[in-house]
């Protein structure tokens, strides 16, 4: 089940970013328009966002749908799962930061979802039905399973 889970969450982040490269709109100047409509970053993240976001909009566009991209095929092909929960984990939290001013539960919904992408990382979800099950019996558990575990379950 668990393993399922894994992969769905990886497609939703292939489809978000490959939504992300095909919307004309939001790669030529719409992120900051997108972000003020669901309520902009939140106070003390504003001043470290919004500069370096009027400057290189259209390049974190890009950067952020190859992330989500990449973490998506590490997701659906279980490779690194743990890392991947990590990483993708802070892709969400940034994204509540930067889009939930004044929205609580929209950024508690962000909150939960990187919690949940850690819960997948620490419980292994890579080691069904994905690469992680291959890389541990190749290498050491800590290696393939760092950050979030240290040994695979017996």
């Amino acid at each position: 089940m668990l393993a399922v889970v894994r992969i769905l969450i990886g497609i939703l982040f292939v489809g978000t970013g490959i939504y992300m490269l095909t919307d004309q709109d939001l790669l030529y100047g719409g992120l900051l328009h997108r972000l003020t409509e669901t309520g902009g970053p939140v106070r003390f993240y504003r001043s470290i966002v919004l500069p370096y976001l009027e400057r290189h909009e259209t390049q974190i566009v890009y950067l952020w749908a190859a992330a989500n991209i990449s973490a998506g095929l590490f997701f659906v092909t279980g490779t690194l799962t743990s890392l991947t929960s990590l990483a993708a984990a802070a892709l969400v939290l940034n994204c509540g930061l930067a889009s939930s001013s004044g929205n609580w539960p929209r950024f508690l919904a962000h909150v939960a979802g990187a919690l949940a992408l850690l819960l997948i990382g620490r419980l292994g979800a890579g080691l069904a039905w994905g690469v992680d099950g291959l890389l541990i019996r190749r290498y050491q558990d800590w290696l393939v399973l760092f950050p979030l575990r240290r040994k695979a379950p017996q």
